[in-house]
């Protein structure tokens, strides 16, 4: 071959090894407009807290009847400031969950009307300021939950901490999609398992590293949800996990992974949750410093 011709080969190849090499910045985004996002991101991690916070607690419901109340020998135990010693049962018949209150017990539906005899469970019932709601969770798991919006902790509640707001952690992530959405299994934090779609991967780089996050599907939704662990659980981030909602993009496409929102799921306020956990995959060797912290004495559920 002529000299000429294969120096033009090796410049060629040259050229198109750097532009793969090349990682696009991602869209410049208005200062104004970001820090708005940002401070709208921090108010919702801080009402999720509050939630979470107030759930006194989630009990699975077998079929039959389960007692609740502030006697301690019950299978659901209240606080005694919320209720009374005994006030009434859950049955649950197959996928039916009824409630039947105790005499006296002041249980009241979502609209405010007494419920005076046994009344099935479509809606929120509350005891004063404990609302009771029935939680599916698949598989014929059937839970009761139960939100003090009252809570004590609620008082003096502690602010979301998160790591200083920096443009390098805000980056380009391209999808790769699977040959066909991949059926994904999770366990949960009850013990269980939750069933999930994964359309693909987001491929991204940081500090000069090419990492990949499976990304699950929400039906009908227009972001993926990506939960991901990383170093810092062991130390400034909730031992868990963190969660990311980038927008969805076609296949070969970019998106944009803004670390500086990662998030912390329900559970990383409080162990009464019902959260899944991240496919074993998505555990990243870099730490990632960014987006929230671990949340100031919560008691979240422990996973590592």
């Amino acid at each position: 071959m002529h000299a000429g011709l294969v120096l033009s080969a090796v410049l060629v190849l040259t050229v198109v090894g750097c532009a793969r090499d090349r990682w696009p910045e991602p869209p410049a985004v208005d200062q104004a407009q970001y820090q708005q996002e940002y401070s709208e991101w921090r108010d919702e991690q801080q009402q999720t807290a509050a939630y979470a916070i107030g759930i006194l607690g989630v009990w699975p419901l077998e079929d039959g009847d389960t007692a609740f109340g502030a006697d301690g020998s019950l299978p659901i135990v209240l606080p005694a400031r919320v209720a009374q010693s005994r006030v009434g049962v859950f049955r649950r018949s197959g996928e039916k969950v009824t409630v039947i209150p105790a005499p006296g017990a002041a249980l009241r539906t979502s609209g405010g009307k007494p419920v005076k005899g046994p009344t099935e469970l479509d809606q929120e019932v509350a005891l004063g300021s404990v609302h009771f709601e029935i939680v599916d969770m698949g598989e014929g798991r059937r839970f009761v939950s139960a939100v003090d919006k009252n809570h004590p902790s609620l008082e003096h509640l502690p602010m979301v901490e998160t790591y200083p707001l920096d443009p390098r952690w805000r980056v380009a992530a391209r999808f790769e999609a699977f040959e066909s959405a991949k059926p994904v299994r999770v366990p949960d934090v009850r013990g269980g398992y939750m069933d999930f779609v994964a359309p693909g991967r987001l491929v991204f780089r940081v500090q000069d590293q090419e990492l990949r996050l499976t990304a699950l599907g929400i039906p009908a939704g227009d972001q993926f949800f990506v939960m991901f662990k990383d170093p810092t659980n062991e130390s400034t981030t909730y031992g868990g996990y963190r969660i990311l909602t980038p927008a969805v993009a076609a296949d070969g496409e970019w998106t944009v992974l803004d670390f500086n929102m990662a998030r912390n799921p329900p559970c990383g306020y409080s162990p009464y949750t019902t959260c899944p956990l991240p496919p074993p995959e998505n555990r990243l060797a870099t730490a990632i410093e960014a987006g929230e912290k671990r949340f100031p004495s919560a008691r979240g559920f422990s996973q590592q």
